[in-house]
Formats: structure tokens, sequence, C-alpha cells
């Protein structure tokens, strides 16, 4: 007996599930970046995973559509684990502290995906990272609470990015300077944003006095 034929341009053997593809893919990257540092490409990606490099291409077109992926799968994570620490505190003090808390913890403990992941760029521009993915889910928190409130939502964006990046330029410092403890550091930062202008001890001087020169 003849055996059926397969159909010109159809795959050998089940079909693929993307979404598995693309979850494995992710977790290979991952580890890739933690092996080899925060510029892996899709040939150290496909080698981690154990697949030929066209498997990789068929889910993530290039490296930038990796890392957007994985950065929106590590934001997601962070805002898992903020919520799950907050554990249904209504304190907003104490939410905000967390989010500065898990956001260091994860820089300092995973430094290599958070270089991967805070920036890249796509044909010489720069395109969303982490951050961005962070301070866009801050800022739908902070709007629909000024929404509920009755408030005028226009500050949410700039108020988001602003709390985002501080705890990301602050934590940079701190990796890389500092040996502040990490409670002291979220601490001096949720006073910060907390308190607002109000917490900085302004007074009259001389800027043209500061010793701007790397330290």
């Amino acid at each position: 007996m003849t055996s059926a034929r397969r159909g010109r341009g159809r795959p050998a053997g089940p079909g693929v599930d993307v979404e598995q593809r693309r979850n494995d893919l992710l977790d290979a990257a991952e580890r890739a970046i933690r092996t080899h540092g925060a510029d892996v490409g899709l040939a150290e990606v496909a080698k981690e995973a154990g697949f030929v490099r066209s498997a990789v291409y068929a889910v993530f077109p290039n490296r930038t559509a990796m890392l957007s992926d994985l950065g929106k799968r590590q934001a997601r994570r962070l805002l898992i684990e903020i919520t799950k620490r907050a554990d249904g505190s209504t304190d907003l003090r104490q939410r905000m502290s967390l989010f500065f808390d898990v956001i260091c913890g994860w820089m300092q403990d995973d430094p290599d995906l958070y270089r991967a992941l805070s920036v890249h760029a796509a044909g010489g521009h720069e395109t969303p990272g982490i951050f961005d993915q962070l301070a866009a889910a801050v800022e739908a928190m902070l709007a629909a609470s000024m929404k509920a409130g009755g408030a005028d939502a226009a500050a949410a964006a700039p108020w988001a990015r602003a709390i985002v990046g501080s705890a990301m330029v602050s934590a940079q410092w701190w990796i890389r300077d500092s040996t502040m403890p990490r409670a002291e550091l979220v601490e001096h930062l949720t006073t910060l944003c907390w308190d607002g202008g109000s917490a900085l001890p302004f007074s009259p001087f001389d800027v043209s006095a500061i010793d701007s020169s790397p330290p």
C-alpha cells in the first residue's frame, strides 16, 4: 500500500504550539542573558533553547521583538510581586515603598537582565524598554485613581514616569557606587515621592559654586 503523501509546504509531524515555543524561547533568552551578558543575540538564544536559528526567527523577527516580549513578561512579574507583597493593603505609602523595593531588588539581583531590558535600539532608534512598560502600568493605576476621585488625570503620565525614573536612576547609582542598605534607599525614594517637594531641604545657595566634575 502506498502511504499518503504529505501536502506541499506542510510541516511534518504535529503542529507547533506557538505560544509554548515563545515561552520556551523567552526562558532561554533569560538564561542566555544571565550567562553571557546583556548583549546576547538570537543565535545564543537558539543554542540555549536547543533550536535551530530559523525556529527562533519564526517567532521573533529580530532581537528587538524578543526583548520587547521579554520586557513585557518581566514587567508583569514585577507588578504581580508588588501586588502579592501588598496583600490587599490600602496603605498607599506602603504600596509605593513596596514598588521601589521590588524594582531596586530586581535590578540588584538580576543586573544583566535589567540592562538588556532597560532600553533597546532598532534601526538606530530607541524602543520602549521595561521601565516604559512599568511606567505605563503606573500611569493606568494613577489615572484610574484620579478619575475615581474626580481629579484631572492629566498628571498621571508625567508622574508615573517620574516615579519609575527616580527608581531606575537611583538604583543604578546605588548598585554602582553606594554601600547604603537597600531599605534605606527605598525609604529615601518613598519619602521624596510621597512628600513631594516639601521633603527637599531647599536653602539659598550659589549654584555656580557646585563642583560638577566627576568624582
